[in-house]
């Protein structure tokens, strides 16, 4: 039986290779947790604390909850904790979380709006084949109007959007979970705590949601399951990763900011590194200023041959054919006048045949008088001609070898 939790398919998202050492290799974690983690960790502790006691009739006050919080970040402090914003310290974390208790007390007590059916609450959700969706509910409550509410605590810097609460994944988990635990339930609300920021944001999901939501899940454990390969995917998340140590992306990085500063450059990586982007770069400058002088010699070309009438003028071994034809360029998508176009390609029936409006495909048709009269006339308005010139390097004609070659160099079928 394969069983997935919100987090084992996050990870997945998040970056393939870290769900292959987290839940296939089945690595140990060899670094400190995050302050960030174990600060969330124990914020939660001390409001599942302070809803057992409301379930057992007794309300503490705001001193009884700090210091439940502070004995458990006491008596969990067993190893050093991660702290990747150098800016700040572990009494700076402590006391965030000292301050988000004191925001949610001031707010919430006396904790009299429903009933507490479970705090830390598992939960399993078979949907077939084989497959089973597992979790925790922070806190579940049923209201005084019968409606049944999902408690989620976030204790992160980043205060989203109504909209991106309302598209929250981890929300349609905790609505599947309780319309499976409770068919009656006929409200499911999803009330998230930003407790930094003494703010509540509060959905549903529909149905049709929920619905598709399954598929989705379905589809994404399939590709899981059906996965060789397992990527890293670098973010700005890395920094909080379990396994940078053991990983391929990462793992130069490190071994480089270990060196003392006078070993640094020597390092052979480095050393190649840098080399290949010396040559890049000077590549980058040489091709740019060859292709600005190739424009020049292209734009004296065709001065000469305007001055003189001639189509071709010759070289030593090359020739360069020089061709001039008036073609019609029509607005981009940006321009104002594109809808209009767009609407006057549909009413003739066009849309498809240009491929959903292809500038090129169309310019090419009205180019080679391919479209009906009636078309023409009502796009040709939109277009503006211009003058579309070919310079075309080719081997001389009245040389030995007759086959030729475009202005970059590339070969091209012999001219006939």
């Amino acid at each position: 039986m394969a069983r997935y939790s919100y987090s084992k398919l996050s990870a997945y998202r998040t970056c393939p290779l870290q769900y292959r050492f987290k839940y296939i290799d089945k690595l140990p974690i060899e670094v400190a947790p995050s302050i960030e983690a174990f600060l969330g960790s124990r914020v939660h502790d001390a409001l599942e604390w302070l809803y057992r006691q409301v379930a057992a009739t007794r309300v503490p006050t705001i001193t009884d909850v700090l210091a439940a919080y502070e004995s458990f970040w006491d008596a969990e402090r067993t190893s050093d904790l991660r702290i990747v914003d150098r800016d700040l310290d572990e009494a700076a974390y402590r006391a965030t979380g000292r301050r988000c208790l004191e925001l949610y007390v001031a707010r919430h007590a006396p904790f009299a709006d429903g009933i507490v059916l479970g705090l830390e609450r598992g939960f399993q959700i078979p949907l077939g084949d084989g497959l089973v969706l597992q979790g925790f509910i922070d806190r579940l409550m049923k209201t005084k109007d019968g409606s049944y509410e999902v408690h989620d605590y976030k204790t992160s810097q980043r205060l989203p959007t109504p909209e991106q609460a309302r598209a929250d994944e981890q929300g349609g988990w905790y609505a599947l979970a309780v319309r499976h635990n409770f068919p009656a339930a006929r409200d499911v609300r999803l009330v998230w705590h930003y407790l930094r920021y003494d703010e509540e944001l509060v959905t549903t999901r529909t149905t049709n949601e929920l619905e598709a939501l399954e598929a989705d899940i379905v589809r994404r454990v399939r590709e899981i399951e059906s996965a060789n390969e397992f990527p890293a995917r670098e973010s700005r998340l890395c920094d909080w990763c379990d396994y940078l140590s053991v990983c391929p992306a990462k793992g130069h990085r490190l071994a480089v900011l270990a060196l003392p500063p006078n070993e640094y450059q020597g390092e052979p990586g480095v050393a190649l590194v840098n080399r290949l982007a010396e040559l890049r770069l000077a590549l980058r400058a040489f091709t740019a200023e060859t292709e600005s002088e190739i424009a020049r010699v292209e734009q004296a070309l065709l001065a000469y041959a305007r001055e003189h009438g001639y189509s071709v003028i010759v070289g030593d071994a090359y020739e360069a054919a020089i061709s001039e034809t008036e073609v019609m360029s029509f607005p981009k998508k940006e321009e104002p006048s594109r809808p209009e176009l767009e609407a006057r390609v549909r009413e003739h029936g066009l849309w498809d045949e240009v491929s959903d409006l292809s500038l090129a495909k169309l310019e090419k048709a009205l180019q080679r008088d391919e479209l009906p009269p009636a078309a023409r006339a009502a796009l040709e308005p939109f277009g503006t001609a211009r003058a579309r010139v070919s310079v075309r390097l080719r081997k001389r004609r009245d040389s030995a070898d007759r086959s030729a070659m475009d202005t970059d160099g590339r070969p091209s079928p012999t001219e006939p």
